[in-house]
């Protein structure tokens, strides 16, 4: 039987908290929860321990945009964006429980270590506000009552990400619960560089850009140590998230890139996120994962192996408004990629990238990639129809480090079909196995979107060759949006040095004919 200490009879008796390490250098924690007495069953829910959630998000009825009449709700915080503004009584900012939720964790760790159980609302109106992360416990397992009900809240003005490791640990557990990230209320005022409309972001500190961690915010983030941005890396993680729902994160849903690997994400969701949805280390397992509406690259992974098993990036680029700018008056559409990888191997089972702004899949400098590639109405920077681009929004480049604004109106050049094929191979990119499916898709709300006219492009250049590729292209529209197999600017002799199988057919002369037999006839012998 597990022995509940009820957190009535704990207040009662008077019991005393313990100090949980600061959630930041020089940070000091205020007074934790009631005590905590260790349990038969090592099973600690934080509500017998006083801990509620006691952060709201208030909802208003506004109209998403003068040409979508459609009524949705929002909160507060920022009319018209679908962020979280956590707040405690009427007019009042929500009481931070970040540090009673890490002495409450401490606490556990020091009895032996056990599972933490955080509780919540049907409808995530209600959640754990925070203001500093939550530091993830080697001997703690983090656990929710599902992504339906346990929310944590990122307050306005906290500038970090949710949940963090501990310093140079392991084997971390979290799961069934959301992650609000409340992109919108976050600032880093030194973090971003732009004096007005039209001019140049020269800083290097984009929530895109997964090199500056500690300018940003992400639901989950692993990094050494995250108090020194200078510490140098360690060794595999083994750490494990399941059933995470992450909304609205500044930077990404999880960044994993600056530490070790073995790190495993499964029946994961990333939406609307400020910078990519997944910034993936090495021996990252990405299992039943999808990303929805990242303004920038869906998935990234810039060095290692990471595995993709149902994997899904759909809308990356298609933001309404420009955020970090402006306060979101800029309105624009981005060339991101559902997958981009840079100098690594992966493997790839039943990956999807649809209605992406650029690529559905970018490799570059990827070697012995392996695996199948749905890649479907993307390019949709290139895409014309009115539900894609209802106020004919200019594009972005997709560059995080010299992002120019723009003020509605057209691009120069404009971007055209071939311009994003379904999947390209950049650089140095060789040895890779795939099998592609390259799809402009039927109609969706009654037109075709999506401008992936070619499926595939290839930098022979550059030194993409001896790949084995098998392709299928086709147009589920009205059949003149699929152009052809290779992009025109794929130059002809990449043809030769790769292998590729298009619609059945051999586009490659790499396996050679046999030779015909001989047809000289042999000399006929003599008779006496």
């Amino acid at each position: 039987m597990e022995l509940t200490i009820g957190r009535r009879a704990l207040m009662a008796g008077g019991g005393l908290a313990l100090a949980a390490g600061a959630a930041f250098a020089g940070t000091t924690p205020a007074a934790a929860a009631t005590a905590v007495t260790k349990n038969a069953k090592r099973v600690y829910y934080a509500s017998d321990y006083g801990i509620f959630p006691r952060a709201t998000m208030p909802l208003v009825n506004l109209p998403v945009s003068p040409t979508d009449p459609t009524i949705r709700r929002y909160s507060a915080g920022k009319e018209g964006k679908p962020n979280v503004q956590a707040i405690g009584a009427p007019d009042t900012e929500a009481v931070d429980q970040s540090d009673e939720i890490n002495a409450f964790l401490q606490q556990i760790a020091t009895l032996g270590g056990g599972i933490a159980i955080f509780e919540g609302d049907t409808n995530q109106l209600v959640g754990y506000g925070v203001k500093k992360p939550i530091v993830m416990l080697t001997e703690v397992a983090i656990w929710g009552l599902g992504w339906n009900k346990t929310t944590f809240m990122l307050i306005d003005g906290a500038n970090c990400s949710v949940f963090v490791n501990k310093p140079k640990t392991n084997y971390h557990d979290v799961r069934d619960l959301r992650i609000n990230g409340n992109r919108w209320g976050q600032t880093f005022p030194d973090a971003l560089k732009f004096s007005g409309p039209g001019v140049d972001l020269s800083s290097d500190r984009h929530p895109a850009n997964p090199d500056n961690w500690q300018y940003n915010s992400h639901g989950i983030l692993l990094v050494p140590d995250y108090t020194a941005p200078n510490a140098g890396p360690y060794g595999d993680t083994y750490s494990n998230f399941e059933n995470i729902f992450v909304v609205n994160p500044y930077g990404s849903a999880a960044m994993t890139n600056k530490v070790g690997g073995e790190i495993r994400f499964r029946n994961a969701v990333s939406m609307n996120a400020g910078g990519n949805g997944f910034t993936a280390g090495y021996d990252t397992y990405l299992s039943e994962v999808t990303v929805a509406n990242s303004e920038y690259d869906g998935f990234l992974q810039q060095s290692g192996s990471t595995r993709f098993t149902n994997t899904k990036a759909f809308w990356c680029g298609q933001v309404l408004d420009r955020w970090q700018v402006g306060g979101g008056a800029v309105k624009m559409r981005r060339a991101s990629i559902g997958y981009k990888i840079v100098n690594g191997c992966c493997e790839f089972s039943s990956a999807e990238a649809q209605n992406c702004g650029g690529e559905g899949f970018w490799l570059q400098d990827a070697e012995s990639v392996n695996g199948q590639l749905s890649s479907i109405a993307n390019n949709m920077i290139a895409d014309t129809a009115a539900i894609s681009n209802p106020d004919g929004w200019g594009p972005v480049p997709n560059n995080y480090a010299n992002d120019a604004a723009w003020n509605s109106g057209p691009s120069s050049p404009k971007p055209a079909p071939g311009d994003h094929p379904g999947v390209r191979l950049k650089g140095k990119s060789k040895y890779n196995n795939l099998s592609i499916t390259s799809r402009t898709a039927g109609p969706q709300a009654g037109v075709g979107l999506g401008q992936q006219a070619y499926a595939l492009g290839i930098d022979y250049f550059g030194g993409a060759k001896e790949n084995n590729i098998s392709v299928t292209h086709s147009d589920g529209y009205n059949g003149q949006r699929a152009k052809g197999i290779l992009t025109p600017e794929t130059p002809h002799s990449a043809i030769p040095h790769n292998w590729i199988l298009a619609n059945g057919k051999p586009l490659s002369d790499a396996v050679r004919k046999a030779p015909r037999p001989s047809t000289r006839l042999m000399p006929r012998a003599r008779t006496s």
